[in-house]
């Protein structure tokens, strides 16, 4: 069993919230962002000595988020100081506020990949969830920004009843687009995420299906957009069941196929799973299912370390601790990082080395932060736990 004193895994990516002001108002907001800036959010100048730390002792890939990233009024600072001492710097973005000046000020402060939100690949369903008209519009208008100055986008979007029949068109959208990648985000239910009513939240069986259908179109577009799940741990299972029979769907796109669109800063086309090599490959290494605090962390705007931006558990503080000690020695990152110490079917679960199950969705739905993941419909069969199809064994 991992223990707060053996050597930590690879941090692979920091989600560093800057701020709780936002310009939209999304249905599903974990951070239940506002107009103006709460008044416990770091100091400029802390956040630059924090980044030095960090850059000191770990090489993460920094995604600097909010709230919207780019309504702090130090951002384009921030960017190009983590750019400087950690190096490889993305932003997670409503892309509302990117114009071509924007992008090339991003391109220009170090910013090796923008994520894009969108939630519809039409307005009337986009603009409803995200709360203001026009949002795709403007969206689109800012992931045109960036690839007109050469930056990698990512788009990302959550699924919901709201938009659970418009996949394919999202992703005709992102190929349109130009996106170098596709991430399928299923809802945690967290900040604003926790007050949407049942009959928007889909049921488990009906992700399931939606997760093969979505593993299906990454192996048909794999030499053109990276395609993968997230927050949706038991994709990797399905991906595994799904590898030697996969499902068949109409072609996504009719007729010819266009070209694929110029992959800049080191993208290489291929399935997710492989090593990273450049920047880009970097930011779609995939090695298991949930990553909290194992191979990934949240900081909060006011300094607040936590597994993950939707697992509102605090294990330290980057003010006071540098996130490096932190990385290493709290205690709840390294019960996360050994699956044997899941319970109920996530414990008994074949998958659970590759999957793990989501660790937030656990803690809102029972308040245990190792227990079964709530939303997944696999059921274990009587004999997972003696042998596993991932390779390994129970503790």
């Amino acid at each position: 069993m991992t223990t707060p004193d053996a050597a930590p895994p690879p941090l692979r990516l920091v989600f560093w919230e800057l701020t709780a002001r936002c310009n939209l108002r999304c249905r599903h907001c974990r951070a239940e962002a506002g107009d103006g800036p709460a008044e416990d959010e770091t100091p400029t100048a802390e956040i630059l000595r924090i980044a030095d730390g960090i850059g000191a002792a770990l090489d993460p890939i920094v995604v600097l988020t909010g709230g919207e990233p780019l309504m702090h009024p130090d951002f384009f600072r921030i960017a190009r100081h983590c750019a400087d001492r950690i190096c490889r710097v993305a932003i997670g973005t409503n892309g509302v506020l990117i114009d071509r000046v924007c992008a090339r000020e991003l391109r220009a402060a170090g910013v090796r990949r923008v994520g894009v939100s969108l939630d519809g690949a039409s307005a009337a369903t986009h603009d409803a969830f995200r709360g203001q008209p026009g949002s795709l519009d403007a969206a689109l208008r800012g992931i045109a920004a960036c690839r007109a100055e050469g930056l990698p986008v990512q788009i990302n979007a959550t699924v919901t009843r709201h938009n659970e029949n418009e996949l394919d068109d999202l992703l005709r959208l992102a190929l349109e687009a130009g996106a170098d990648a596709f991430h399928l985000f299923m809802l945690v239910p967290v900040g604003c995420g926790a007050t949407l009513a049942d009959e928007v939240r889909l049921p488990p069986e009906r992700f399931e299906a939606i997760l093969r259908r979505l593993y299906a179109r990454s192996v048909e577009l794999a030499d053109r957009l990276h395609v993968k799940a997230t927050c949706a741990p038991q994709y990797l299972r399905i991906a595994r069941q799904d590898r030697d029979r996969p499902r068949s769907l109409p072609p996504l796109l009719d007729g010819a196929t266009p070209p694929p669109a110029a992959r800049p800063h080191g993208h290489a086309g291929g399935h997710p799973g492989g090593h990273p090599a450049g920047a880009g490959d970097a930011m779609k290494a995939v090695t298991r299912g949930c990553l909290a605090g194992s191979g990934v962390c949240f900081i909060s705007r006011t300094g607040d370390v936590q597994p993950c931006g939707y697992l509102p558990i605090a294990v330290g503080n980057v003010r006071s601790t540098p996130l490096a000690e932190i990385w290493r020695a709290a205690p709840l990152f390294a019960a996360l990082r050994d699956p044997a110490n899941l319970r109920g079917k996530c414990g008994v679960c074949g998958y659970r080395r590759v999957c793990e199950g989501c660790r937030a969705r656990a803690f809102a739905a029972t308040g245990d932060v190792l227990g079964e993941e709530p939303e997944c419909p696999y059921e274990p069969p009587a004999s997972a736990t003696a042998a596993a199809p991932d390779g390994g064994h129970r503790a």
